[in-house]
């Protein structure tokens, strides 16, 4: 019975250290995310496409 109770203590103490983990780096990538300052010199409103080129087929 005792050893039962070890294997499930054990796998108790693994999920929660792999929670810990999947927490702790979900936090620190949120963080630097939020912390990472916005070009602000790219403005995608004022953005318009190109014309392209008319392609010329060799002949």
């Amino acid at each position: 019975m005792e050893n039962r109770d070890d294997k499930l203590i054990a796998i108790i103490g693994l999920l929660a250290a792999c929670l810990i983990g999947v927490t702790f780096l979900f936090t620190m990538t949120w963080l630097t995310d939020v912390r990472h300052p916005t070009d602000p010199s790219l403005d995608v409103q004022s953005c318009s496409p190109k014309p392209h080129p008319p392609i010329s087929h060799p002949s």
